[in-house]
């Protein structure tokens, strides 16, 4: 179990490096499958992972002065609130019921995606 969970965090990696994004979208079913962490402790993971790793990815970039501060603080500072004010939110959740949620809003977006598209 504990190789598929690398070959996952690595997996996970490469979306953030290559992508920006799909963080979450991979790492909770990651915690939760292949590491057998419940659904609310994973989701809490996912957060300080996805958090780290996107923040190591981005020194490169921001190094090179390619980052777009402005556009960081425009969309990170409301994100960080929605952060806080999601976990805080979750409070009142069970676990399978965040579960749901978090299946239902991945559906939506790849059905938006692909709508867009």
């Amino acid at each position: 179990m504990i190789a598929l969970a690398v070959v996952g965090a690595l997996l996970i990696g490469i979306c953030l490096g290559l992508l920006g994004s799909g963080g979450s979208i991979l790492t909770v079913p990651v915690l939760t499958s292949l590491v057998g962490q419940e659904p609310k402790v994973a989701i809490a993971g996912s957060l300080g992972i996805v958090g780290f790793v996107s923040l190591v990815g981005a020194i490169p970039y921001a190094l090179r002065r390619e980052v777009a501060r402005a556009k960081v603080l425009l969309f990170g500072v409301p994100g960080m609130v929605g952060t806080w004010t999601g976990a805080w939110l979750s409070k009142s959740l069970t676990g399978s019921t965040q579960m749901t949620v978090f299946a239902i809003v991945m559906a939506a977006f790849m059905l938006w995606r692909t709508h867009a598209a």
